[in-house]
């Protein structure tokens, strides 16, 4: 039981640590070219929100296909 729970927040953990670094490549990819425009318009802060938020909801779509997959398999 314990351990049941315990390889569940690491699964968590390791599908937050792998949305972070594939948002982190999008959007060094993506904002690369834009970025001294978007620290001068101030928009950082918000896009900053947004991209945390999408790696939040991202690594929960990978825990869930996770979780998905070993209740399959048994």
């Amino acid at each position: 039981m314990v351990l049941r729970f315990i390889r569940r927040v690491g699964i968590f953990i390791g599908s937050l640590i792998a949305a972070a670094l594939v948002m982190g490549l999008v959007t060094w990819l993506v904002l690369q070219p834009m970025g001294a425009q978007l620290r001068e318009s101030g928009a950082m802060p918000a896009i900053g929100f947004f991209i945390g938020l999408l790696t939040i909801v991202l690594g929960g779509l990978i825990y869930r296909d996770i979780m998905e997959r070993e209740e399959r398999g048994g």
